[in-house]
């Protein structure tokens, strides 16, 4: 049995979002006891990762990556390539397993999106539940 549903959000530049309950909803909506979870974000400027929802922490990722990737540089792509690359360095899709109608993720583990565009997006963030 395969279930896909879309989560709309709509995001700020240089923000992080918590997507995690918007995804075991659909999980358990889905009916699959056992299985996959298959998350995919469509866009090329924003990307999702696996990681503890703490602001400190998050703080310390989006220094990180504007220090490896700065915004004053002079890139090819003009507009937005410190988003593309920045984007680029975390994942289009993660894949999460099911049990006992629930996503398999550690104490500290959440789903998170980055919105690494310059200006505000309307994010489609693709959820496929494949299991029985």
């Amino acid at each position: 049995m395969i279930y896909r549903d879309v989560i709309k959000i709509s995001t700020e530049t240089g923000n992080f979002y918590d997507i995690t309950k918007q995804v075991a909803e659909m999980v358990e909506k889905s009916g699959a006891a056992d299985g996959l979870c298959n998350i995919f974000i469509k866009g090329t400027t924003a990307s999702l990762m696996i990681n503890e929802n703490d602001r400190m922490l998050v703080e310390d990722f989006r220094k990180t990556l504007e220090k490896l990737i700065p915004d004053e540089h002079m890139y090819q792509h003009p507009d937005n390539a410190q988003s593309h690359l920045r984007a680029s360095m975390l994942h289009m899709d993660l894949t999460i397993p099911v049990s006992n109608a629930k996503m398999i993720l550690g104490n500290w583990q959440n789903i998170l999106l980055w919105e690494f565009d310059v200006r505000p997006r309307d994010r489609e963030i693709v959820i496929t539940v494949n299991g029985v």
